[in-house]
């Protein structure tokens, strides 16, 4: 019974959220010239990132239990129960990978990623609720966020740091920004693709290209986070070789 909860969970999906949170920290790092090695809270950051995305993608079923033709819940193979259930152990363990400290610090993950992470949360459950595609965009962009959260905080434990000006930020919301207008986009020209074979391929080739847009980025920022990008694309594509059937959107 393994194969529904992959579908419920979009597993073919799940490699593109790490990017977007490493992408928002490797920036950061980059544009204000600080140290990459802050392994713990980034992972922290990375394993809490994919969870509240397990969250969302479970309150997406649950929300449309009814109307979703082809989904896990309507089609009976997963309760109604077990999906609520799966929805808050998805939430439980965001805060519990939050609140792990850091065994350098001895501090949870820092304040502004609690407030970049609750903005995402509060998207997430509008977005269920009215599937509008600039919030889909959003999601995506304050999970970038997130990165950019947990690299000033963690840097600014290990070493003095000051208020950026928005002069000083603006390359790392550039960032952010630009996730979120693609994701957005991409979203938006969507809408109907049931219907259209070809328009359904166009979007699958758009969606799976997020992924490389994210080595790319992390390329130009000169991470060498950029191998465990690379092993996530790799899990990617043998995910959609090995069960194509779960690969549903």
């Amino acid at each position: 019974m393994i194969k529904p909860w992959l579908r419920f969970f979009r597993v073919v999906n799940l490699p593109t959220v790490p990017g977007d949170i490493w992408v928002g920290a490797v920036a950061t790092w980059s544009v204000f010239g600080m140290i990459v090695d802050y392994g713990t809270p980034l992972f922290n950051a990375t394993i809490a990132g994919t969870l509240l995305y397990m969250y969302g993608l479970a309150d997406n079923d649950i929300v449309g239990a009814k109307t979703d033709v082809g989904r896990p819940i309507p089609d009976g193979q997963i309760s109604l129960r077990a999906a609520r259930i799966a929805r808050a152990l998805c939430l439980l363990g965001v805060l519990v990978v939050g609140l792990v400290p850091d065994p350098v610090s001895l501090c949870p993950l820092p304040s502004a990623w609690w407030f970049a992470a609750s903005a995402l949360l509060v998207t997430i459950l509008v977005y269920n609720r009215t599937k509008s595609w600039a919030l889909m965009g959003l999601c995506r962009g304050l999970n970038a966020a997130c990165g950019v959260a947990v690299a000033y905080g963690a840097a600014c434990r290990y070493s003095e740091c000051s208020n950026p000006s928005l002069e000083e930020f603006w390359p790392v919301g550039a960032v952010v920004l630009i996730w979120t207008v693609y994701i957005a986009a991409v979203t938006k020209y969507s809408e109907g693709e049931e219907m259209d074979a070809t328009k359904k391929r166009r979007v699958g080739l758009l969606i799976g290209a997020i992924i490389y847009l994210q080595i790319i980025a992390l390329l130009l920022f000169q991470s060498g986070v950029v191998v465990l990008l690379a092993v996530a694309l790799v899990v990617m594509r043998l995910m959609k070789r090995l069960l194509p059937e779960v690969s549903a959107s």
